[in-house]
């Protein structure tokens, strides 16, 4: 996958078969767009593209308030984007002037003037231009106009349940993993550089890998403790997370840990991904520390035997 960082670097391809949004978590309601697109460029012999957004708009148009949690950090985002297969990904950097840009002049100076595109295929909710002005009918009609074609791809649902990033993110920070996995179609991950902690886990005999998320925006999941895989240089390894405060030594920041099983190397400083599996329990303060090194190894034989 060929990567722009700004639109004066795109210099144009053939046949362009598009999608545009902010793809914040890749999850199967993404994935069916994207799986779309690659039907329709196999179909029509073209490449694909994907335009998304960095950062996330409302951290620019509401900086004083901005609540949003992100399900991905670019980096993250990037690597999901590339494993769906797509060909092309342009990352619009989302300022305050580009904001400003009308529905009519994101479609002509971005979308006709830059990437003249065969097809453009978006979410059923897509919306677009200075104050989401533009819509899928907004879009058809330029599309008539600038003699391209246009498809709308309707909601995806779990169940009952619609899939979109909002309804993951509420799902996370209940502690509701799976629920989470099951609409993203993966494991909800984390990725970001192993710090130095206060070695409380190796003196357990549970030694932690303690990880500095790479994006401060991104979402941490309810606190508690999860069976894990994690990803390093990439190779995949069983695990279990620690997600909290660590109250039985009285702690107040929140860490995120993993106890890698059978690990032992020295990754201080690299960057690696706890993918969670299962939310096994509540953080919980024990009396003493002999009695949080008993629930670490109860804890462990469970999960050793639930990611097999």
């Amino acid at each position: 996958m060929k990567i722009y960082n700004d639109i004066n670097e795109f210099q144009g391809i053939n046949n362009a078969v598009v999608t545009i949004g902010l793809f914040d978590g890749v999850h199967l309601g993404h994935v069916k767009i994207l799986d779309r697109l690659k039907k329709i460029a196999q179909n029509e012999q073209g490449e694909t593209l994907a335009i998304t957004f960095n950062p996330h708009p409302r951290l620019v148009l509401n900086k004083e308030n901005a609540q949003i949690k992100l399900l991905n950090s670019l980096p993250e985002k990037i690597k999901l984007l590339e494993k769906a297969g797509l060909d092309h990904l342009l990352i619009i950097p989302f300022t305050e002037k580009f904001a400003e840009l009308s529905p009519d002049e994101f479609i002509g100076r971005i979308l006709i003037e830059k990437i003249h595109p065969s097809h453009v295929v978006v979410g059923y909710n897509h919306t677009f231009g200075k104050n989401a002005g533009g819509d899928f009918i907004d879009l058809r009609n330029f599309a008539i106009e600038k003699k391209f074609k246009v498809e709308e791809v309707a909601a995806q649902k779990l169940g009952k349940s619609s899939i979109s990033s909002s309804k993951i993110r509420l799902l996370l920070e209940k502690g509701d993993i799976e629920e989470a996995n099951a609409m993203l179609g993966y494991p909800y991950f984390i990725s970001g550089k192993v710090v130095r902690g206060q070695q409380l886990g190796k003196l357990l005999g549970f030694p932690t890998a303690n990880i500095e998320p790479e994006d401060k925006n991104k979402l941490i999941p309810a606190k508690g403790v999860y069976a894990c895989r994690v990803e390093r240089l990439g190779k995949i390894y069983k695990g279990m997370a620690n997600i909290g405060n660590r109250p039985t030594v009285n702690g107040s920041s929140l860490t995120i840990e993993a106890n890698i099983f059978d690990f032992d190397d020295d990754i201080y400083d690299e960057t690696i991904s706890i993918h969670l599996i299962a939310r096994i329990r509540d953080e919980k303060k024990f009396g003493s520390l002999d009695l949080l090194k008993k629930q670490l190894s109860e804890d462990r034989e469970s999960i050793s035997k639930m990611l097999i």
